[in-house]
C-alpha cells in the first residue's frame, strides 16, 4: 500500500533532518581528521553511540535478540569497521565534492556484489551505470597526484566493504529489529577498532574529545531520522532526494574548507547523476504496474 501525500511529506521532513545531522557529522570528521587517526575517531564515535543504545536495548527488553545470527553479525561488523575507517580517512584526504561523487557509486557497487555473491541478475542499464561510474571516477582523479588516486582507489575498496555489510544487514533485518542491529554495529565496531585506536592514540583536548563524542551522537540521531523517514514515506518518493546531497556537500567544502571543485569533478558528478537518474526513470517505466488497492 502506497503512503499518502501527507505521510510522504512527513517522511521527507525526517530525511531532511537526517541530512542536517549527517552533514554536521561530516564537517566534524573532516576537522578531526587533520590531527587524529581515523581509527581513533571511529572508536570514540562508536563507543559513544554504544553508551546511548545499550541502555535503550535493555529498557526495551531486547537483549536476547542480539544473540541472533552471531556469525553473520560478526562478519557485518568486521566489514563495517573496515568501511567506516576508510571512509573517515578519505574524508580527511580528498575534497567533499569528490567524496560525495564517489558515494553515488554505492548502488552500483551493491548491484555488482549482489551479482557476484547472490547471483542476482542485473539489467543492462545497471551494468551500463556501473561501467560509466567507475570510468568517471578514473576521469575525476586523472589530473590528481598519484597519492590522491590511491586514496580514491581505497575509497572504492571501503565502499565494497560497506556495500557488502549493507547486503548482510538487509538479510539480518528479516530476523532482527532496528535497535539490536544498531547495537551490534556500535558495540562491534568499537571492539574491533579499540586495539588499533590504542596503538595510534593521540590524547585529545577536551574540545576534541567533545567533538569525537558528538560524531557518535550525530550519527546515531541521523540514523534514527533515516529509519523514521523510510518507515513513513515510500522509498520511491525519497530515493531521488539523495541525488541532491552533493549540493550542500560542495557548498560546505567551498565555504568551510576552501575547496574549489575541479572541472573534472563537476563534470564527473553530472555524468554519474545523469546516468543514475536515467536508469531510475527507465526502470520505473518498465516496472509492472501496482494494482494493489
Amino acid at each position: 500500500m502506497n503512503a499518502s501525500p501527507s505521510d510522504n511529506l512527513g517522511g521527507l521532513r525526517f530525511l531532511l533532518l537526517n541530512e542536517v545531522f549527517t552533514l554536521s557529522h561530516l564537517v566534524i570528521v573532516k576537522l578531526l581528521g587533520i590531527e587524529f587517526a581515523s581509527v581513533q575517531i571511529v572508536f570514540i564515535r562508536c563507543l559513544s553511540s554504544a553508551v546511548i543504545l545499550l541502555p535503550l536495548l535493555a529498557w526495551r527488553g531486547s537483549l536476547d535478540e542480539v544473540r541472533t545470527e552471531f556469525g553473520l553479525n560478526s562478519l557485518r561488523v568486521l566489514l563495517s569497521s573496515v568501511a567506516i575507517t576508510i571512509n573517515f580517512f578519505t574524508i580527511s584526504q580528498i575534497q567533499l565534492a569528490q567524496m560525495s561523487t564517489i558515494g553515488y557509486l554505492r548502488p552500483a557497487v551493491t548491484s555488482l556484489i549482489a551479482y557476484i555473491f547472490l547471483k542476482e541478475r542485473q539489467s543492462w542499464r545497471r551494468w551500463l551505470v556501473i561501467v560509466i561510474g567507475f570510468v568517471t571516477v578514473l576521469f575525476i582523479f586523472s589530473p590528481e597526484s598519484s597519492e590522491l588516486q590511491l586514496v580514491a582507489l581505497l575509497a572504492l575498496g571501503g565502499m565494497f566493504c560497506g556495500s557488502s555489510a549493507t547486503i548482510l544487514q538487509k538479510h539480518l533485518s528479516r530476523q532482527m529489529s532496528d535497535l539490536p542491529l544498531m547495537v551490534w554495529y556500535s558495540v562491534g565496531v568499537a571492539l574491533v577498532t579499540a586495539p588499533f585506536a590504542i596503538w595510534v592514540w593521540a590524547t585529545p583536548s577536551s574540545i576534541d574529545l567533545f567533538m569525537m563524542v558528538m560524531t557518535g551522537l550525530l550519527a546515531t540521531t541521523a540514523q534514527f531520522f533515516f529509519i523514521r523517514a523510510f518507515r513513513r514515506a515510500d522509498a520511491s518518493f525519497l530515493a531521488p532526494m539523495f541525488y541532491f546531497h552533493i549540493v550542500p556537500t560542495t557548498l560546505i567544502g567551498f565555504f568551510v574548507f576552501a575547496e574549489i571543485p575541479s572541472i573534472n569533478t563537476v563534470s564527473g558528478a553530472l555524468i554519474i547523476l545523469a546516468s543514475l537518474i536515467g536508469m531510475t526513470v527507465l526502470e520505473r517505466r518498465r516496472a509492472p504496474p501496482n494494482n494493489s488497492m
